[in-house]
């Protein structure tokens, strides 16, 4: 098992990842354009290198997470914003899970920063248990409303 900071080489899989985190949290609305994941990514890379990390087991990528840095604009506090986390299928469930999360959270220490900041789609069941299991709390809750014909 490597964990390692992405790399240009990894881009089209990250967004193949990115796609699928955006299917799971939006359904319908999800952006499935892989030129849009993969500028995204080329974007954020040369300021946000070092909280995007990829999870590599026998030589294949199964893993990836994207943490960023943020100041509060109210208190001045530092967080970080867990972006993006996805394991392929195969891996869930398993300690490698655990020990990338670990990894993402010593990263935010190494940050100094007093909270760190995940949004997940509520429906999202399996990520709610993992982000649970290491403390995270549930904190705000959206709700929609769609006019879908009904009046």
């Amino acid at each position: 098992m490597i964990i390692r900071k992405i790399q240009e080489k990894d881009i089209n899989l990250i967004a193949e990842m990115e796609r699928e985190i955006s299917i799971i949290s939006f359904g319908d609305e999800a952006i499935t354009e892989l030129d849009f994941h993969i500028r995204k990514l080329q974007k954020a890379m040369p300021k946000e290198v070092n909280g995007m990390m990829v999870l590599e087991i026998e030589k294949q990528i199964v893993g990836w997470m994207w943490m960023t840095p943020r100041i509060n604009s109210v208190s001045n506090e530092k967080y970080v914003n867990f972006k993006s986390f996805y394991i392929a299928e195969k891996y869930r469930g398993t300690d490698y899970v655990n020990k990338f999360v670990e990894a993402g959270m010593k990263y935010c220490r190494d940050e100094n920063v007093k909270t760190i900041i995940c949004k997940l789609n509520v429906n999202n069941l399996p990520a709610r248990i993992l982000w649970k299991s290491f403390g995270f709390e549930p904190t705000h809750l959206t709700m929609e409303y769609k006019f879908d014909g009904r009046e």
